[in-house]
């Protein structure tokens, strides 16, 4: 199935296949989101595409949900060998050709990482509220979750590139 990765070459990244990622991690969410969308960025910053992952190696800074939007959008697996991860908690990529000339690190900004733990925190209090309140208020208490996180996620995917990421090129 095509991924719609090539659409960065116009500038968007808008015909990207959300629904083929959510479909390959198995569920839609946060971090598989903004896990492509560091890989769409890294890819995008190298001026490589996915038919081109042999010639690149990726190492991301977190072992979570991300890791699969990475390996879908960039085609760098731990299976192929041309992805590892340190699970050191942070929402980061780093890819470089194998021939060490060009790489670029993709984090999440400020921004996306304040939004992340703000929905974090939300949830964790109207869990609380939940388990106060009981049954009366829990079906409305679980819908507003599940509103929250499809904001969230809607943002992931939508925000400009700039508001969600911070790219730092190296080499030429």
């Amino acid at each position: 199935m095509f991924c719609g990765l090539f659409a960065y070459i116009k500038g968007s990244f808008m015909s990207f296949d959300f629904q083929g990622l959510y479909g390959f991690h198995g569920h839609r969410c946060p971090m598989s989101t903004m896990g492509a969308r560091l890989g769409i960025g890294a890819m995008r910053a190298l001026g490589v595409t996915k038919a081109e992952q042999f010639y690149i190696e990726a190492v991301c800074f977190a072992k979570n949900c991300a890791l699969d939007g990475i390996q879908y959008t960039t085609g760098c697996t731990l299976g192929n060998g041309n992805l590892s991860y340190e699970d050191a908690g942070r929402a980061e990529l780093v890819v470089r050709t194998r021939d060490g000339r060009r790489s670029v690190t993709v984090t999440a900004s400020t921004v996306a990482l304040e939004r992340l733990s703000g929905h974090k925190r939300l949830k964790a209090e109207l869990m609380q509220e939940r388990e106060v309140s009981g049954l009366a208020r829990a079906a409305d208490i679980d819908r507003r979750i599940a509103e929250e996180f499809d904001r969230l996620v809607q943002w992931v995917q939508d925000a400009p590139e700039e508001e969600v990421l911070t790219i730092t090129r190296e080499g030429r």
